[in-house]
């Protein structure tokens, strides 16, 4: 499996680093609306090296509630997973993403970062509390591969994704959405001249409080190569559910994605499976997660695995 996280593949077991996140916060031009954002991650590579990468940087400006606007780095709209959730550990309750939601550079499938300009804001609604997430960039993905034999250089265009998703007011922590999002990448295992369209739509459903996690989201993946008839249509969705005893927080997830063979995704192919585990808080600033994972994979044995994980913030 992919050496990412200081894990050497086909080894039984490794100790890791794991990403040490700084979040920079400021109000510039001594107003409230104006502010500044940055998202700065230490992680570990093979062998015990270390690299630094500018998760995020962003300038904001709110106009008001219906217009927030930020211009840099940021984490994609597409689904709740990524805007909920940025690189720390800690404010998740599972010790790894959904594999559909993890980061492109970790070999995660979709492009969950971009530089450009995001802008969110509510739509008058009422108790329906609307909104909307509209985003133009370039998102320039290179994946490693999960098998660790490659990378895959997408070689984005720009970008657009608009989203819209609802967040009743009888019904707190809840959240329904969609969204869609579409470029051009490359397919360089023919070479950088066959070019594709690729079109993320996503649809989700939320529901977190009282102690309660509920988390589902759908995907479907469509690659469509220009000049040819040749289409990929992959689906995708992941379902987590937790609550929490106390100090106790046990959780259980499910993911499934199917890559269509051939398609630049090939090396994900057929993969689904179950995690479960649980999270101890310690304290307010220090956790423990212990997870178990089955995950079925077409043409290859059954990948199990045991994540322990010592998460802090402060």
């Amino acid at each position: 499996e992919l050496g990412t996280y200081g894990f050497v593949p086909g080894s039984h077991g490794n100790f890791y680093t794991g990403d040490f996140d700084l979040l920079l916060t400021a109000r510039v031009f001594e107003s409230d609306r104006a502010s500044v954002l940055a998202e700065i991650a230490f992680g570990e590579g093979d062998a015990q090296t270390f690299g630094v990468d500018l998760e995020r940087v962003l300038f904001k400006y709110d106009f008001n509630d219906h217009a927030k606007v930020s211009i840099g780095r940021y984490d994609t709209g597409i689904g709740y997973y990524n805007t909920a959730f940025h690189s720390g550990s800690w404010l998740q309750t599972t010790a790894d993403r959904p594999l559909i939601m993890e980061f492109a550079n970790d070999g995660g499938p979709l492009p969950t970062q971009a530089v450009g300009v995001s802008v969110t804001g509510q739509i008058p609604s009422g108790n329906l509390g609307l909104n909307y997430v509209a985003e133009y960039g370039s998102s320039d993905t290179i994946r490693p591969n999960l098998n660790g034999v490659a990378r895959t250089d997408e070689n984005n265009g720009n970008h657009f994704n608009v989203g819209l998703f609802l967040r009743p007011a009888f019904l707190p922590g809840s959240q329904v959405g969609v969204s869609v999002y579409h470029d051009e990448i490359s397919d360089l295992r023919l070479g950088p001249s066959v070019r594709l369209g690729q079109t993320i739509a996503n649809a989700h459903v939320v529901y977190v409080g009282h102690g309660f996690e509920f988390l589902n989201e759908g995907f479907l993946i469509r690659h469509a190569y220009d000049q040819s008839s040749r289409v990929y249509e992959m689906p995708a969705f992941y379902s987590q559910v937790s609550k929490r005893f106390g100090r106790v927080r046990p959780f259980f997830r499910y993911q499934y994605i199917n890559a269509n063979s051939g398609s630049i995704f090939d090396d994900i192919a057929l993969r689904q499976g179950p995690s479960f585990g649980a999270r101890y808080d310690f304290s307010e600033y220090i956790a423990f997660k212990a997870q178990l994972d089955h995950t079925l994979r077409k043409g290859e044995p059954d990948l199990n695995g045991l994540h322990l994980q010592l998460a802090f913030t402060f």
